[in-house]
């Protein structure tokens, strides 16, 4: 009696064991239905300014509401302007930080010291260096009350917008070492600012931690060097092409050599690369500077790339299973993960077996039929985020002899069974798919070495016969491109590829090992770019593609009026659909007014006598107006 109670107790205390969720949300979708906000002083430096007093710096704490996990991963924004402008709960911040304290992060928005002398190349360098130090300043505040605030300091997610994603990456990849010369004092500012966490407060014992990742928001690098290899921190870019404030690509902010020319996010995005560091560039074609102002549908653009790339960065990554591919009928088959601490695993069965026993990470299995059979677990981590299912396959059978060949044309592979005394037959392809058929012909998705199983059942017994072999298939390739003026970045989706031969169409090639090239045209043309691709094998596939250089119209369409903009070398002119009288200013990059007229219908305005630089036209009809960016 007492066995048969003990038995029951057994499968019950299986039963719970089994029955556990191991299903979330979090971090994948907006679970979280409110947010509360709670706003703090965070530290106090002294701003830019001979005169000016010590500023009490503030940041705004966004949590879910009546969240209870102990340990939640935090991200940080720091609001751009280019160090002159700006506020922690300017638009659109806190649409982002509302959003992500839904999906279950802690998110924080800080305040930083802004100003310098638009004269001065070191007070722009100086009050970079300023929104260094108080970004470092806002993240030892958080990470100091990590238990009171809930925070889990391990995983640490720097964003913003502009300028503050210059302060983002200077964060994650630079020390001490790298201080900026003027930092220690320059002409006309000569004070020394300290070192990065000598400023605003000594919470941490004046170091931060490790930064997890990045969501670069069009921000910038004075040195791509700085990013070495085995800084594993995960970045991933927006940035509009168009961009003329921050490169997208490399020069000076606000085309003003004031400023420090910078590398944008494509540099960036090859650095990272090149390095084997997870990163993503997403280019916001067509767009300019902070284009979700202008453009808020791109925020559901960032927001749905961001959170698949930072959940890939939280999810446990449950390992394979280990167990018993084949056995008999009747017999107990074990299966197991690697176990992680403060993970937990449900264990689920697809097939006719009982459970043993179950012990969080392993789990005992008795099959009571042959057949095909499955066990799959899933892993739910300490910060509730929840794992990929993994599966694996098991085949219940009695003890035949097994054996086979193959033969191979590129991608797909015959098998010939040369079993003998065989009833039923398995096949495990090694690369997740199965047959059940005599001598199966099987197309495979991609190249590869492949250890392929066979398993034959007589009706009492198995025996499993396994062999690997490599395959592959030729290269394909396709190309796009982007055209600024006669500076093209071309793009090559490829598959299968181990280098690379392009042509450029204007006498100039190049052999990389990369799908991505830049290359400078030196005048207006027709062009034939050719790729030649080339897998390990030798294959190859050839792609072309034929473009022009030149100067078009472009057509803006802003409220009720269709504008045609034609910009020539030394005027422009402007055509719009109706007679409405229109107001013409062309100012340069420091706001002043050059040129102005009005007109309707037909308008044209010299601009011979302008210097080279970057120009605003500001067209307007009284009630309306649109604004454009031109270079001469």
């Amino acid at each position: 009696m007492k066995r048969i109670l003990l038995l029951v107790f057994s499968i019950l205390v299986s039963i719970l064991s089994f029955s556990q969720t191991c299903s979330s949300l979090r971090y994948q979708d907006t679970i979280f239905h409110s947010v509360t906000v709670t706003t703090s002083q965070f530290g106090v430096a002294t701003p830019y300014g001979v005169l000016a007093q010590p500023q009490n710096l503030y940041l705004d704490f966004y949590e879910p509401t009546g969240d209870t996990l102990t340990k939640r991963p935090l991200i940080v924004f720091q609001f751009g302007g280019g160090f002159t402008i700006g506020w922690r709960s300017e638009p659109d911040i806190p649409g982002f930080c509302n959003y992500f304290a839904k999906c279950g992060y802690a998110v924080a928005s800080i305040d930083y010291r802004i100003g310098l002398n638009p004269l001065d190349t070191n007070s722009t360098i100086r009050a970079y260096y300023r929104g260094v130090q108080d970004e470092r300043s806002a993240i030892r505040y958080l990470c100091s009350r990590a238990g009171q605030l809930r925070i889990d300091t391990s995983i640490l997610i720097l964003t913003g917008t502009s300028a503050g994603c210059f302060c983002a990456f200077a964060n994650s990849f630079t020390t001490n070492a790298n201080r900026p010369a003027s930092s220690f004092g320059s002409l006309l500012e000569p004070t020394d600012l300290g070192c990065y966490d000598c400023s605003g407060n000594n919470y941490l014992g004046y170091h931060i931690p490790h930064i997890k990742a990045i969501v670069n928001q069009w921000g910038a690098v004075m040195d791509t060097s700085f990013i070495q290899p085995g800084e594993n921190i995960a970045v991933i870019s927006f940035h509009g092409d168009q961009d003329a404030l921050v490169p997208y690509i490399y020069g000076y902010p606000f085309s003003l050599p004031v400023f420090p020319p910078v590398y944008g996010s494509v540099p960036i995005h090859e650095r990272l690369t090149n390095l084997g560091i997870l990163n993503v560039l997403h280019p916001l074609v067509g767009f300019g500077h902070e284009p979700e102002l202008l453009a808020p549908k791109l925020n559901d653009t960032i927001y749905n790339y961001t959170r698949p790339f930072l959940f890939q960065l939280l999810k446990p990554t449950t390992s394979a299973i280990s167990g018993d591919t084949m056995l008999c009928l009747g017999s107990v088959a074990h299966y197991s993960v690697l176990n992680t601490v403060g993970s937990k695993y449900c264990w689920n069965l697809t097939g006719n077996g009982s459970i043993i026993s179950t012990t969080g990470n392993s789990i005992a299995v008795q099959w009571n039929d042959t057949g095909h059979v499955a066990v799959s677990v899933k892993e739910l981590n300490y910060i509730i985020a929840e794992g990929d299912t993994k599966t694996f396959d098991t085949y219940i059978v009695a003890q035949p002899h097994s054996s086979f060949t193959y033969a191979t044309n590129e991608l797909q592979v015959s098998f010939i069974n040369t079993s003998s005394s065989n009833v039923n037959y398995l096949w495990s392809f090694g690369d997740g798919d199965s047959s059940s058929t005599f001598s199966p012909m099987k197309d495979y998705g991609s190249g590869g070495t492949y250890t392929v199983h066979l398993l034959a059942d007589n009706g009492y017994c198995n025996a499993t016969f396994s062999t690997s072999f490599t395959i592959d298939s030729c290269p394909l390739a396709a190309i796009t491109y982007q055209l600024t003026n006669h500076n093209a970045f071309f793009y090559s989706p490829t598959t299968n590829t181990t280098s690379y031969y392009w042509n450029f169409g204007d006498g100039d090639s190049a052999a990389v090992n990369s799908a991505n090239v830049f290359h400078q045209y030196l005048q207006d043309g027709t062009y034939t770019v050719t790729l030649k691709v080339f897998n390990h094998l030798g294959c190859e596939f050839m792609a072309t593609l034929t473009f022009t250089i030149g100067s078009v119209p472009t057509i803006v369409t802003h409220l009720q009026h269709t504008i045609l903009l034609t910009t020539m070398a030394d005027q422009f002119k402007i055509t719009t659909s109706t007679t409405a009288q229109l107001r013409i200013e062309l100012m340069d990059a420091t706001g002043l007014k050059v040129a102005e007229t009005s007109c309707a219908t037909n308008c044209e305005m010299s601009t011979a006598n302008l210097p080279t630089g970057l120009y605003l036209l500001r067209i307007s009809d009284g009630e309306d107006m649109l604004i454009r960016k031109f270079f001469r």
